[in-house]
């Protein structure tokens, strides 16, 4: 049986102490770059941390697992806030399906 993106649930893990809403966000940005696949989704899973480091310039993490049709897309990205994290992971995980499509790996 194959799943669609809209059959798969996101799994969203945020540290603790961070905004919940930041997990419909999350949500919301990773589904619309799996409407792209063209392919079942057979997991997606994104974690948010922030850094204790009072001098980490970046201090928020975004990770994303992703299996698409068997293919395993890994994703990190660090940015200065957990919204921009998010917003920088769909653009890196939309580069690496647009890669993915095209035969480029």
């Amino acid at each position: 049986m194959s799943r669609t993106h809209d059959e798969v649930a996101i799994q969203v893990q945020l540290q603790p102490g961070m905004e919940q809403q930041l997990q419909g966000y999350a949500r919301e940005k990773i589904t619309t770059v799996l409407g792209h696949t063209g392919r079942p989704v057979l997991y997606a899973r994104v974690r948010l941390a922030r850094t204790g480091n009072p001098a980490a310039t970046r201090p928020v993490t975004a990770r994303a697992d992703i299996d698409v049709n068997g293919r395993v897309l890994h994703a990190e990205v660090s940015a200065d806030t957990a919204y921009e994290a998010v917003d920088l992971l769909q653009d890196r995980l939309q580069g690496q399906l647009e890669r993915d499509k095209s035969g480029h790996r």
